[in-house]
C-alpha cells in the first residue's frame, strides 16, 4: 500500500511572544552608547576648530598697507619679469642670419625692441637703396617678424661713402 505524505500543516497567525527583559536593556545600552560617541565626536570637532582657528591667526602675518615706495618696486619688478620672460633669442639669431646674408651690403647699427607693443626697430646702413629694399624681403620670410617695413632713409652727407641710413620697424611673433 502506498503511503500518503503529511499533510503540512500551514499557520498564518504566529503566536506574539514578549520581549524578554534581557533584550529591552540591550537596546538602552546601544543607544546610551551611541549617544555617549556622537557627544565625545562632536566636542572632538570643537575642539579641532578651536585649534585649526588658533593656529591659522598665529601663521597669517598682518600685512601693512602697501606703501609707494613699494608699490613702485612691484612695478619696476613686474616691468623687468615681463622683459626678461620675452624669446629674444630667436629674435636676435634671425636678424643676425639675415645680416650674414647680406654682409657685403647692410651693415646692422642698433636693434630697439619694445616689449609692451612687441614691435621692434631696425636701423642698419646700406650702400644703395637696392640694398635696403633686399635686406627689406629678406627680412619679410623671417617666421619671428611680421610686417616688416621701411619707415625711412637717409643719405649720410657726412660720411665720405655717402651710405644710406635706413630704419625698419616690424612686429614680432612670440
Amino acid at each position: 500500500m502506498r503511503r500518503l505524505p503529511r499533510p503540512v500543516r500551514l499557520d498564518f497567525v504566529a503566536p506574539v511572544h514578549r520581549a524578554p527583559l534581557a533584550g529591552a536593556a540591550l537596546c538602552v545600552v546601544g543607544l546610551s552608547a551611541a549617544l555617549a560617541l556622537g557627544l565625545a565626536f562632536e566636542r572632538k570637532v570643537a575642539e579641532r576648530s578651536r585649534l585649526d582657528a588658533a593656529l591659522g591667526a598665529r601663521a597669517q602675518p598682518r600685512h601693512a598697507a602697501p606703501t609707494p615706495e613699494s608699490l613702485k618696486r612691484a612695478a619696476e619688478a613686474a616691468t623687468v619679469e615681463r622683459e626678461l620672460s620675452i624669446p629674444w633669442t630667436r629674435l636676435l639669431a634671425e636678424l643676425e642670419a639675415a645680416s650674414h646674408d647680406s654682409t657685403a651690403s647692410v651693415s646692422l647699427l642698433q636693434v630697439e625692441p619694445d616689449p609692451v607693443k612687441q614691435r621692434v626697430r631696425i636701423t642698419a646702413e646700406v650702400r644703395a637703396l637696392n640694398d635696403a629694399l633686399a635686406y627689406l624681403q629678406r627680412l619679410q620670410k623671417i617666421a619671428v617678424l611680421r610686417h616688416p617695413m621701411l619707415e625711412s632713409h637717409e643719405r649720410r652727407k657726412d660720411d665720405p661713402e655717402h651710405p644710406l641710413r635706413i630704419t625698419l620697424s616690424a612686429e614680432w611673433r612670440t
